[in-house]
This record gives C-alpha cells, structure tokens and sequence, in this order.
C-alpha cells in the first residue's frame, strides 16, 4: 500500500512538469540548467499531497515540514524567483488547509487538488526556466485540468451535459481568440468527449491524475 502511494506521489510530481518541459522545448526555450532546489519543492509538494497527508499528519509534523521548506528556500533564495518559492508554498499551504475542509464543501478540496494546485505548480515550474509566463502555456493548461475536474464529476445528468458543452465552448472561442491552436482545441474535445462516453457507457473511468497525465500528454501532439 505505501509502495502504491510512493508511485502515485511521483507519479504526480511527473504530471507537474510535462507540459512545462514539453512547452520549454517546443518553443526553443530549453537554454536553461535544471533547478534542484525547485525538483525538491515540487516533490515536497507532491510527495505531502499523495502520501504525507494520508497518514493524517498532526500540527507539529507540518510545522517541521514547513520548516524544512524553509530552510531549502532561504538555500535558493539566489538561484531560485522569490515569487516562485512563495507560489510553490502556497500550494503546500494549501494541502494543510483541506484537512479542515468539511465534507460539505468537497468541491472545494476537488478544486485545490486536481486544479488549483497542479495548475500553479505547473506555473511555477514554467516560470523558473522561461523567466516569464506566456497566455499560450496557461491557457491549454488551465484547460485540461479543468476538463479533468469535470471529467471526474461527470455523472451523465443534463447538468453535466451543460457543462461539458461549455468547456467545448469555451474551448473554440480560445481558439478563434488565436490563445490556442486548431490542434490543441480539438484534441482537448476529443479527449473530455472519449473520457466522459467511456465513463458513461463502458463504466471506465480513472482518477484525476491519470486525467491528467493523459490530457498533459496530448498537449504534445
């Protein structure tokens, strides 16, 4: 069990960095050294996100945590974005707060989970090696991790329906808006609209990770 949350939890830190990279080099703007200290953050991220907060961890082993995320910031403060160490924090401030987040309101753990936080873990990566954020990068990202959530939540009500419909949507309008290409749009539909027939009528479905790491792939193509 612990094995198969390690392998989840890389897994994760994996899905953070592919389109970032992938992003990097398609647009010639690999002339960078690899960042240690930020592969450490992001894992810190992603290894408390999928095993760490398992385990139910108490109040003092956050702030021990935290103080070993500190500790490694003021180590980069000189090769690392002072904006992209606190993004990244963020992010781990985050997954302390879900714990308190009643089961009433577990839409909003959903949304820090599966979109908040590898969204703006992405962002951060991107950020460290472009040394700037482009709408052409957020928007396909931003996309996809939507369409996960929702993928996930697809239940086959008419609700659902609506709301597949308007990503699609939103989707054609980013790209007659020139945000996306052609590719990107249609590859985007196709994966939420095989997704959700699979869910709905063949009873396959995945977890928002594995969504995600599809969906971050296709933006290869």
């Amino acid at each position: 069990m612990n094995n198969r949350k390690l392998i989840v939890a890389l897994l994760e830190f994996v899905s953070y960095h592919i389109f970032p990279i992938s992003f990097l080099f398609t647009h010639h703007l690999n002339n960078y050294s690899i960042n240690f200290y930020l592969i450490v953050m992001v894992a810190m991220v992603a290894f408390y996100k999928e095993y760490v907060r398992t385990l139910k961890p108490n109040f003092y082993f956050n702030g021990l945590y935290t103080v070993c995320f500190f500790i490694l910031a003021l180590i980069s403060y000189r090769t690392l974005n002072i904006n992209v160490i606190i993004l990244v924090f963020v992010q781990l401030v985050f997954l302390y707060l879900t714990k308190n987040i009643s089961k009433k309101y577990h839409i909003l753990e959903t949304l820090i989970d599966d979109f908040i936080i590898p969204s703006f873990t992405s962002i951060a990566i991107a950020y460290t090696y472009a040394h700037f954020i482009s709408v052409n990068f957020i928007v396909p990202l931003l996309l996809i991790n939507i369409a996960a959530v929702l993928i996930i939540y697809f239940e086959g009500a008419i609700s659902d329906f609506i709301q597949l419909i308007t990503l699609a949507g939103l989707t054609l309008i980013l790209f007659l808006l020139n945000y996306i290409s052609l590719i990107t749009a249609i590859t985007i539909v196709i994966f939420v609209l095989a997704s959700t027939l699979l869910k709905e009528f063949k009873h396959i479905s995945a977890s928002n990770l594995v969504y995600r790491l599809i969906g971050n792939i296709l933006l290869l193509i």
